[in-house]
């Protein structure tokens, strides 16, 4: 790496996460694991390949690309597009072995009709809206679609799912929506239509929704070791590391200041050390003047306004901090440790939208082989 700026991923806590949902959910729930977005910016192939050896059941992605893209890399998994897809690629879940989500039936017969050119039948995962309000037809409308999706000889409704818009801040809501999709799935058994998988709980109705945890959950922040809460009942390590260097170290004088716009005007003497790190790396602009980083166990303030390649610290002392140090902007390093969702909040967003946003033009480091990998 000649610019001094990474991201490290430990696989070691991926292993540790999953293994502690899945004693969690219990032996007889199955995982499809999320890893949309390259993993929520991990790196789809090694997050992918760790789960593979740990008995992932299907994994869920964002589109078909990224399907494909896990088909050709020799994953033989169950893959789930957890999203709608026009009906012009569907001679892709086909020829790939992908399973669709299902939300309207245009779609399924123009799926249909290919999987029955080719001689194949086709499983499929049918989503219906309980309240998210994004995608499916609303559960009171949803019987419809799949009474007739049922008629379609070459698809199989493998499985049927909602999704949690607020598990983290609205419990009364999340369980109505738990028993409106019982009471939707119920409704079909006795029309005798039946799903092999149900699905409802995200990484939050896993920890605290273990009505939805039927018999499939859907994990994603907690699988990177990232908490959607304050407290959650299991302990998940964080993945991700974000780390540079110090690049340079100047004397700054009372009254001088630095970055755009002069934000920062230095009260005293003090030192200031630049960072090779910056918001086209996706490091947030919004940590201008908020933002926090460790160096050699020691936490520092960023100051003036975050640049496209590089961020300002003020240092304590010209004796502290050298060019070439390592610097920590969140996840854990030895004893040291800046958690992820402290940074989020700082910047006034999620942690979803801080490790996700991560360019992909920053190398992957993954321990324990320490392995580059550059997708």
């Amino acid at each position: 790496m000649i610019r001094p700026a990474w991201v490290e991923i430990n696989l070691d806590a991926l292993k540790h996460n999953f293994n502690a949902i899945r004693e969690f959910a219990g032996s007889t729930v199955k995982i499809i694991a999320t890893i949309k977005q390259s993993a929520y910016g991990h790196g789809v192939i090694p997050i992918a390949r760790q789960l593979s050896l740990m008995g992932v059941n299907y994994f869920g992605v964002g589109s078909v690309e990224e399907a494909i893209f896990l088909r050709d890399a020799g994953f033989s998994e169950p893959i789930l597009v957890l999203s709608s897809v026009s009906s012009e690629f569907a001679d892709k879940f086909v020829d790939y072995s992908i399973t669709p989500t299902v939300v309207n039936l245009h779609f399924a017969k123009s799926l249909n009709s290919i999987a029955k050119e080719r001689n194949k039948r086709c499983p499929v995962h049918v989503h219906i809206d309980t309240g998210m309000g994004r995608l499916g037809y609303y559960y009171k409308d949803a019987a419809v679609l799949v009474k007739e999706l049922a008629e379609l000889d070459n698809l199989y409704l493998e499985g049927i799912y909602t999704h949690f818009p607020s598990a983290d801040v609205d419990s009364n809501f999340t369980i109505e929506q738990i028993n409106k999709f019982n009471s939707f799935t119920s409704h079909m058994e006795s029309l005798g239509i039946t799903f092999l998988y149900k699905h409802s709980a995200n990484s939050m109705g896993v920890l605290n929704y273990p009505q939805a945890c039927i018999n499939m959950i859907r994990p994603g922040l907690i699988l990177y070791g990232i908490s959607p809460v304050d407290s959650i009942p299991i302990e998940v390590a964080p993945v991700m590391a974000l780390k540079s260097r110090v690049i340079f170290i100047k004397k700054v004088d009372k009254g001088m200041s630095v970055g755009y716009g002069r934000t920062y005007i230095a009260k005293r003497s003090v030192y200031i050390a630049t960072v090779e790190i910056g918001y086209a790396d996706g490091y947030p602009w919004s940590l201008s003047g908020k933002g926090i980083v460790s160096i050699k166990g020691r936490n520092y303030p960023v100051v003036g306004r975050v640049c496209m390649d590089h961020i300002m610290v003020e240092l304590e002392n010209g004796n502290d901090v050298k060019e070439g140090d390592e610097v920590l902007l969140f996840g854990r390093s030895g004893d040291d440790f800046i958690p992820v969702e402290k940074i989020a909040r700082l910047a006034n967003t999620i942690p979803y939208e801080i490790v996700s946003r991560l360019s992909l033009k920053l190398p992957r480091v993954y321990l324990p082989n320490k392995l580059a990998y550059q997708q």
